[in-house]
Protein backbone atom coordinates (compact mmCIF):
# COMPACT_ATOMS: atom_id res chain seq x y z
CA UNK A 1 0.00 0.00 0.00
CA UNK A 2 1.53 3.27 -0.88
CA UNK A 3 0.74 4.66 2.35
CA UNK A 4 2.56 2.44 4.50
CA UNK A 5 6.11 2.42 2.56
CA UNK A 6 7.55 4.70 0.32
CA UNK A 7 7.81 2.86 -3.54
CA UNK A 8 11.28 3.20 -4.41
CA UNK A 9 13.19 6.67 -6.47
CA UNK A 10 12.07 5.70 -10.02
CA UNK A 11 13.85 7.67 -13.13
CA UNK A 12 10.81 9.32 -14.12
CA UNK A 13 12.18 12.46 -15.02
CA UNK A 14 10.51 15.73 -14.25
CA UNK A 15 9.04 17.52 -17.46
CA UNK A 16 9.11 21.21 -15.81
CA UNK A 17 11.28 23.16 -17.99
CA UNK A 18 13.34 24.60 -15.40
CA UNK A 19 13.99 21.49 -13.33
CA UNK A 20 16.80 19.27 -14.04
CA UNK A 21 15.48 16.33 -11.43
CA UNK A 22 16.35 13.15 -13.56
CA UNK A 23 14.38 10.62 -10.76
CA UNK A 24 11.05 10.63 -8.95
CA UNK A 25 11.03 10.25 -5.29
CA UNK A 26 7.94 10.31 -3.38
CA UNK A 27 8.36 12.43 -0.24
CA UNK A 28 8.02 10.72 3.18
CA UNK A 29 4.66 12.87 3.70
CA UNK A 30 2.87 13.57 0.69
CA UNK A 31 3.44 10.95 -1.79
CA UNK A 32 2.44 12.92 -4.51
CA UNK A 33 5.57 15.24 -4.42
CA UNK A 34 9.13 14.56 -5.20
CA UNK A 35 11.85 14.28 -2.44
CA UNK A 36 13.94 15.64 -4.70
CA UNK A 37 12.81 18.80 -6.31
CA UNK A 38 9.79 19.21 -4.62
CA UNK A 39 7.32 19.20 -7.82
CA UNK A 40 4.39 17.18 -8.32
CA UNK A 41 3.91 13.79 -9.38
CA UNK A 42 1.39 14.86 -12.57
CA UNK A 43 4.84 16.61 -14.06
CA UNK A 44 7.16 13.64 -13.60
CA UNK A 45 4.54 10.43 -14.77
CA UNK A 46 3.67 12.64 -17.75
CA UNK A 47 7.50 11.61 -18.95
CA UNK A 48 6.13 8.16 -19.31
CA UNK A 49 2.84 8.66 -21.17
CA UNK A 50 3.11 9.60 -25.08
CA UNK A 51 1.53 13.05 -26.20
CA UNK A 52 -2.28 12.08 -26.50
CA UNK A 53 -3.30 12.72 -30.41
CA UNK A 54 -5.17 16.17 -31.41
CA UNK A 55 -8.51 16.19 -29.96
CA UNK A 56 -11.67 15.42 -32.02
CA UNK A 57 -9.38 15.65 -35.18
CA UNK A 58 -7.16 12.44 -34.52
CA UNK A 59 -7.10 8.78 -34.36
CA UNK A 60 -8.17 7.13 -30.43
CA UNK A 61 -6.27 4.68 -28.85
CA UNK A 62 -7.96 1.33 -27.46
CA UNK A 63 -8.32 1.82 -23.29
CA UNK A 64 -6.12 -1.04 -22.52
CA UNK A 65 -6.02 -1.84 -18.90
CA UNK A 66 -2.57 -1.65 -18.75
CA UNK A 67 -2.85 2.26 -19.96
CA UNK A 68 -5.84 2.78 -17.96
CA UNK A 69 -3.66 1.95 -15.02
CA UNK A 70 -0.87 4.80 -16.12
CA UNK A 71 -3.47 7.32 -16.33
CA UNK A 72 -5.17 6.63 -13.42
CA UNK A 73 -2.16 6.79 -11.70
CA UNK A 74 -2.19 10.74 -12.40
CA UNK A 75 -5.69 10.74 -10.47
CA UNK A 76 -5.68 8.19 -7.90
CA UNK A 77 -1.54 7.54 -6.71
CA UNK A 78 -0.73 9.41 -2.87
CA UNK A 79 -4.58 11.20 -3.28
CA UNK A 80 -7.62 10.45 -1.20
CA UNK A 81 -9.88 12.64 -2.62
CA UNK A 82 -11.09 12.57 -6.73
CA UNK A 83 -11.96 16.11 -8.26
CA UNK A 84 -15.95 15.88 -10.36
CA UNK A 85 -14.81 16.05 -13.28
CA UNK A 86 -12.08 13.18 -13.46
CA UNK A 87 -14.10 10.94 -11.49
CA UNK A 88 -16.33 11.33 -14.22
CA UNK A 89 -13.90 10.24 -16.78
CA UNK A 90 -11.90 7.65 -14.75
CA UNK A 91 -15.99 6.30 -14.38
CA UNK A 92 -15.97 6.11 -18.46
CA UNK A 93 -13.42 4.50 -18.63
CA UNK A 94 -13.50 1.69 -15.55
CA UNK A 95 -17.08 0.88 -17.64
CA UNK A 96 -15.16 -0.89 -20.57
CA UNK A 97 -12.77 -2.31 -18.11
CA UNK A 98 -13.80 -5.87 -16.35
CA UNK A 99 -14.36 -5.51 -12.46
CA UNK A 100 -11.22 -7.83 -11.76
CA UNK A 101 -9.01 -5.29 -14.05
CA UNK A 102 -10.37 -2.18 -12.49
CA UNK A 103 -10.32 -4.05 -8.74
CA UNK A 104 -6.70 -4.38 -9.56
CA UNK A 105 -6.14 -0.75 -10.33
CA UNK A 106 -8.05 0.55 -7.15
CA UNK A 107 -5.89 -1.68 -5.41
CA UNK A 108 -2.53 -1.63 -6.62
CA UNK A 109 -3.01 2.48 -6.52
CA UNK A 110 -4.17 2.53 -2.75
CA UNK A 111 -7.90 2.70 -2.82
CA UNK A 112 -11.37 0.49 -1.90
CA UNK A 113 -13.64 -0.15 -4.23
CA UNK A 114 -16.29 1.97 -1.69
CA UNK A 115 -14.09 4.78 -1.14
CA UNK A 116 -13.21 5.11 -5.01
CA UNK A 117 -17.19 5.31 -5.79
CA UNK A 118 -17.86 7.81 -2.97
CA UNK A 119 -14.85 10.00 -4.27
CA UNK A 120 -12.63 10.27 -1.17
CA UNK A 121 -11.38 8.05 1.40
CA UNK A 122 -12.42 8.60 5.32
CA UNK A 123 -9.83 7.15 6.60
CA UNK A 124 -6.20 5.93 5.93
CA UNK A 125 -5.66 2.46 6.09
CA UNK A 126 -4.12 2.36 9.65
CA UNK A 127 -7.78 3.47 10.67
CA UNK A 128 -6.80 7.06 11.08
CA UNK A 129 -10.19 9.63 10.52
CA UNK A 130 -9.45 11.63 7.35
CA UNK A 131 -9.81 15.61 8.15
CA UNK A 132 -7.80 16.56 5.03
CA UNK A 133 -7.26 15.55 1.36
CA UNK A 134 -5.04 15.77 -0.75
CA UNK A 135 -5.96 15.53 -4.73
CA UNK A 136 -5.05 16.46 -7.83
CA UNK A 137 -4.72 20.49 -8.03
CA UNK A 138 -6.61 23.00 -10.02
CA UNK A 139 -2.28 22.91 -11.62
CA UNK A 140 -2.41 19.71 -12.65
CA UNK A 141 -6.19 18.91 -13.74
CA UNK A 142 -5.56 20.36 -17.04
CA UNK A 143 -2.64 18.33 -17.86
CA UNK A 144 -4.66 15.21 -16.68
CA UNK A 145 -7.60 16.16 -18.76
CA UNK A 146 -5.72 16.25 -21.62
CA UNK A 147 -4.91 12.81 -21.21
CA UNK A 148 -8.32 11.46 -21.47
CA UNK A 149 -8.28 12.96 -25.30
CA UNK A 150 -6.68 9.77 -25.82
CA UNK A 151 -9.73 7.42 -25.59
CA UNK A 152 -12.94 7.37 -27.63
CA UNK A 153 -14.71 6.95 -24.37
CA UNK A 154 -13.64 10.07 -22.78
CA UNK A 155 -12.53 12.48 -25.20
CA UNK A 156 -16.43 13.82 -26.24
CA UNK A 157 -16.89 14.42 -22.74
CA UNK A 158 -13.52 15.93 -22.14
CA UNK A 159 -14.34 18.62 -25.46
CA UNK A 160 -17.75 19.23 -23.32
CA UNK A 161 -16.49 19.85 -20.53
CA UNK A 162 -13.90 22.15 -22.45
CA UNK A 163 -16.88 24.53 -24.11
CA UNK A 164 -18.97 24.36 -20.22
CA UNK A 165 -16.01 25.68 -18.19
CA UNK A 166 -13.48 26.95 -20.83
CA UNK A 167 -12.15 29.22 -17.84
CA UNK A 168 -10.68 26.22 -15.83
CA UNK A 169 -9.57 23.89 -18.27
CA UNK A 170 -8.04 26.09 -20.73
CA UNK A 171 -4.48 27.52 -19.74
CA UNK A 172 -1.62 29.24 -21.21
CA UNK A 173 0.51 26.12 -20.15
CA UNK A 174 -2.03 23.62 -21.58
CA UNK A 175 -2.32 24.63 -25.75
CA UNK A 176 -4.10 21.70 -26.49
CA UNK A 177 -7.06 22.03 -24.78
CA UNK A 178 -7.18 25.53 -25.55
CA UNK A 179 -7.67 24.01 -29.39
CA UNK A 180 -10.46 21.28 -28.78
CA UNK A 181 -12.84 23.75 -30.42
CA UNK A 182 -10.90 24.40 -33.41
CA UNK A 183 -11.63 20.92 -34.62
CA UNK A 184 -15.19 21.40 -34.59
CA UNK A 185 -17.42 24.50 -34.04
CA UNK A 186 -20.50 23.05 -33.34
CA UNK A 187 -21.19 22.77 -29.43
CA UNK A 188 -21.58 19.33 -28.67
CA UNK A 189 -24.72 17.62 -26.65
CA UNK A 190 -23.89 14.08 -25.18
CA UNK A 191 -27.37 13.29 -27.03
CA UNK A 192 -25.40 13.71 -30.33
CA UNK A 193 -22.40 11.26 -29.61
CA UNK A 194 -22.34 7.94 -30.57
CA UNK A 195 -23.75 5.69 -27.96
CA UNK A 196 -25.66 9.37 -26.73
CA UNK A 197 -26.08 9.68 -22.62
CA UNK A 198 -24.84 5.33 -22.73
CA UNK A 199 -21.37 7.15 -22.44
CA UNK A 200 -22.25 8.46 -18.69
CA UNK A 201 -23.63 4.68 -17.67
CA UNK A 202 -21.83 4.02 -14.12
CA UNK A 203 -20.22 0.55 -14.23
CA UNK A 204 -21.56 -2.13 -12.28
CA UNK A 205 -19.11 -4.39 -9.69
CA UNK A 206 -20.80 -7.96 -9.31
CA UNK A 207 -19.40 -9.47 -6.07
CA UNK A 208 -15.74 -11.24 -6.56
CA UNK A 209 -12.69 -11.74 -6.09
CA UNK A 210 -10.71 -9.22 -7.57
CA UNK A 211 -7.13 -10.39 -9.65
CA UNK A 212 -5.00 -9.16 -11.76
CA UNK A 213 -5.76 -9.63 -15.04
CA UNK A 214 -3.15 -6.95 -16.99
CA UNK A 215 0.08 -6.47 -15.95
CA UNK A 216 0.90 -2.47 -15.23
CA UNK A 217 2.95 -0.45 -18.49
CA UNK A 218 5.43 2.61 -18.12
CA UNK A 219 4.63 4.34 -15.43
CA UNK A 220 3.52 2.25 -12.79
CA UNK A 221 6.16 -0.42 -13.35
CA UNK A 222 8.92 2.54 -12.10
CA UNK A 223 6.80 2.78 -9.62
CA UNK A 224 5.77 -0.30 -7.71
CA UNK A 225 8.57 -2.89 -9.68
CA UNK A 226 11.83 -1.05 -9.49
CA UNK A 227 13.45 -4.43 -10.05
CA UNK A 228 12.30 -4.45 -13.32
CA UNK A 229 13.96 -1.20 -14.93
CA UNK A 230 16.76 -2.63 -16.99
Amino acid sequence: NIFNSSPASTSIRCTVSSCSCMRFKPARAKHRSCDRCGHGWVVHALEKLQAPPSPSCGPVEVALPGLVLDLSSLVLYGAQAVPVRLKILLDRLYSVLTPEQVGHILHTLGWSLGDYVRGYMLQFPGGTVLDRWVMVTPEEEPLVLRQFLRFGETRPIVELMTRQSPAAVNRPSDPELSRVADCNDTIHHFENFAGGLSLLLPFHFPSSTFQCLAPPTKVIEYIFYPRKRK
